[in-house]
C-alpha cells in the first residue's frame, strides 16, 4: 500500500518536521514518501502530481497558513481519483474540525499523529484523536511517548533531505507542550511539558556538525522552561563546529542569571532569541493570562541587547483592554529596549483558543477564514487597526532590516514620538504608487520626520545620510543635493593624501565624501568603495578635516 505525506509550506525555505516524524514512525509494510509544496505552487499541478504517483492514501498536514489551499487540494484530489483515501491532521484541524467533515476525507487526526496516523491507515477500530462522520475517539487529542520517538530513526537527517537542506531551515524540538496558558495561543491547550532526554538531544546536536542548513529553529514553546537543562544545551550549541545560527523562544523575565551571563559572553552570531512581550498593559496581560514581570523583562531585554545579542521581540495589537494609546505606549516602551527586531502583529483568533470563544465578550470582529485576523475590537476601530498595520510595515522596512536603524534610534533620543513617526511613514508607504526602492524609503521617512520638526533640518539630513550610504555596494544616487561644495572636497582630499591618511589612488578612485552624523555632531563621512562590490568602509572626520 502506497502512502504519500504532504503539506503546503509557507515558503520553500521551510520544511515540515511533522511529516518527517510520521515518516520515521511509518509502518514498514507501507510504501511511504514525502512530497512537500508551498502555498504559492499551482494547486492543479500539485493535485495531478500527487494523484499521478498512484497512492492509496494521502496524508495532508494542515496549518493556519495553508488551510484554504488544503481545502481546495482535497477536492481536486477527490475529483481526479475518488478512490484515494485522504487523511488530514495538524494544528488547524485538531481543535475545530467539524467543517472538514463535509469534505471528501476519510477522517481527521487530532493531536500527535506518529501512532494514530498509521492506525488510521490500517483502519483500526480504536484510534486516539481520530474523528469522522461515523466515529469520534474518546481521547480527543492524541499524544505519544517521547521515549518511543527517541528509538526511531532521526527525522532531522533523512537521506532525501541532504540535497536541499543547506538552503532550508532545520526545525528541531527538545520538548512538547507549554507551561503557560495564554488565551490567544494554541500551545496553551497542551499544558503538560514533556522533554526529550538530554542524551537524545545531545546526539542530534552533535550530528549537526555533519550537515549544512540556513538556520536551526527550535520548536520548543519555552526553551528555558528547565533552566539547568537549557543552559547545558546552549553551552553545547556554543561549542558546535557549524556556520549557522540557532533560534529559540525564551521567557526572559524568568531567565536565570547564570544563563543571561552566558549569553552576554557567547558568540552573538550563534544564537537568536524570540521574546513574546505582547503588551505592557497589565490589565491586558491579565485578561489573556499572560503573566510576566514587566520590569525584569525590560531590564533583561536591554541587558542582552546592549551585549549584542540578536533579539526578536513581539507585540500583538488587538488584545483586550488595549486601545490605540495603550498600544502606542507598549510600542514606545519596547522600542526603547533596543532589540534587534520588533515584530508588530495583529491578533489572530485561532480555532480552539479560549480568546476566540470570548469573541462576543470583547466585541471582536475578525476574518471568518484563516488567518482569522481581528478587524475591530471594543477598544480599537478598524481605522486604529490600519494604523497598527502601518506601523508594522514601517517597522519591517525601516527598522528590522537595519536599513535606517541609526536614524530611528537617534530621532527617538531627540524626543520624536516613534510610534507616530512609524504610523505616518507607514501610511505614506501604503499610498506610494509602485514599489518603493531604497531611496524612496529614505525620502518618505524624511518627509515624516520633517512633520514633527524636533531636529534641525541639517542634522536630520546628516543623520539619514549616515544610514543611506551604507546600504549600497557602489556609489548611489545622492539622497540630498549639494551638501559639500567641490572646492571643499578638493581641499580635503588633498589634505588627507598629504598626511597619508588615505592612499591617493584609493581615495580618488573609490572614495566619496558626504555629510553624516557621528558623536552627536555633523561630520564628514568618507566612504571607500571597492571593485569587488563590498559594502563601503567608512571613516569619520570633523568639519576641520581631522580624523575622529
Amino acid at each position: 500500500m502506497k502512502v504519500i505525506l504532504t503539506t503546503l509550506n509557507a515558503k520553500f525555505i521551510h520544511t515540515s518536521l511533522a511529516l518527517r516524524w510520521l515518516y520515521v514512525a511509518r509502518d514498514i509494510s507501507f510504501d511511504v514518501e514525502i512530497q512537500e509544496y508551498t502555498i504559492k505552487d499551482n494547486l492543479d499541478e500539485v493535485a495531478h502530481k500527487l494523484v499521478n504517483a498512484n497512492p492509496d492514501i494521502i496524508g495532508i498536514s494542515v496549518y493556519i497558513w495553508n488551510q484554504e489551499e488544503a481545502k481546495k487540494l482535497v477536492r481536486m484530489i477527490a475529483n481526479l481519483n475518488p478512490q484515494i483515501r485522504i487523511l488530514i491532521g495538524g494544528p488547524e484541524v485538531s481543535y475545530e474540525y467539524t467543517d472538514w467533515l463535509d469534505y471528501p476525507i476519510e477522517g481527521v487526526l487530532r493531536g500527535e499523529g506518529e501512532k494514530a496516523f498509521w492506525q488510521a491507515c490500517r483502519r483500526e477500530k480504536e484510534i486516539d484523536g481520530f474523528v469522522n462522520k461515523e466515529y469520534e475517539s474518546a481521547v480527543a487529542y492524541a499524544k505519544v511517548d517521547l521515549k518511543w520517538l527517541e528509538t526511531l530513526e532521526s527525522p532531522y537527517f533523512l537521506d532525501f533531505d541532504k540535497e536541499t537542506q543547506k538552503n532550508r531551515y532545520l526545525y528541531l524540538e527538545t520538548s512538547r507542550g507549554c507551561p503557560y496558558r495564554c488565551s490567544y495561543c494554541l500551545s496553551s491547550l497542551d499544558n503538560q511539558v514533556r522533554l526529550f532526554s538530554e542524551n537524545y538531544i545531545t546526539t542530534q546536536l552533535m550530528h549537526l556538525e555533519e550537515i549544512e542548513c540556513k538556520q536551526v529553529k527550535f520548536l520548543d514553546r519555552t526553551f528555558n522552561v528547565k533552566p539547568e537543562r537549557a543552559l547545558a544545551i546552549a553551552k553545547l550549541i556554543e561549542q558546535l563546529k557549524v556556520n549557522f545560527s540557532f533560534q529559540f523562544e525564551v521567557v526572559l523575565d524568568t531567565m536565570k542569571e547564570e544563563m543571561i551571563s552566558f549569553f552576554e559572553q557567547s558568540n552573538k552570531e550563534r544564537f537568536r532569541f524570540e521574546v513574546g512581550v505582547q503588551s505592557f498593559n497589565e490589565q491586558t496581560l491579565d485578561a489573556v493570562h499572560r503573566y510576566q514581570n514587566l520590569d525584569i523583562l525590560v531590564k533583561n531585554i536591554k541587558r542582552l541587547s546592549q551585549a549584542g545579542c540578536i533579539m526578536h521581540v513581539d507585540l500583538i495589537g488587538g488584545l483586550p483592554y488595549e486601545d490605540l494609546n495603550s498600544f502606542r505606549n507598549s510600542y514606545t516602551k519596547l522600542f526603547a529596549c533596543g532589540a534587534t527586531e520588533i515584530q508588530v502583529g495583529i491578533l489572530k483568533l485561532l480555532k480552539g483558543t479560549s480568546l476566540r470563544l470570548q469573541a462576543n465578550l470583547y466585541d471582536f470582529t475578525y476574518e471568518t477564514q484563516s488567518p482569522y485576523t481581528v478587524e475591530k475590537t471594543k477598544w480599537l476601530s478598524h481605522q486604529d487597526i490600519m494604523i497598527i498595520e502601518d506601523v508594522y510595515q514601517a517597522t519591517e522596512k525601516l527598522y528590522n532590516n537595519g536599513r535606517i536603524r541609526f536614524t530611528l534610534d537617534t530621532c527617538y533620543q531627540y524626543g520624536y514620538p516613534i510610534f507616530d513617526v512609524m504610523a505616518d511613514v507607514g501610511n505614506r508607504m501604503r499610498n506610494f504608487k509602485g514599489q518603493p526602492q531604497v531611496l524612496d524609503y529614505f525620502k518618505l521617512l524624511y518627509e515624516s520626520l520633517s512633520v514633527f520638526n524636533l531636529m534641525q533640518d541639517e542634522k536630520l539630513r546628516a543623520c539619514l545620510n549616515s544610514d543611506y550610504y551604507m546600504n549600497f555596494k557602489q556609489t548611489p544616487k545622492p539622497l540630498f543635493q549639494d551638501e559639500i561644495d567641490k572646492e571643499t572636497i578638493k581641499e580635503l582630499f588633498k589634505k588627507w593624501v598629504q598626511y597619508k591618511i588615505f592612499d591617493e589612488q584609493t581615495l580618488y578612485n573609490y572614495g566619496k565624501i558626504r555629510l553624516g552624523f557621528y558623536q552627536d555632531k555633523i561630520m564628514y563621512q568618507v566612504l571607500i568603495y571597492d571593485r569587488f562590490q563590498n559594502y563601503p568602509v567608512r571613516y569619520w572626520f570633523n568639519l576641520e578635516g581631522e580624523a575622529q
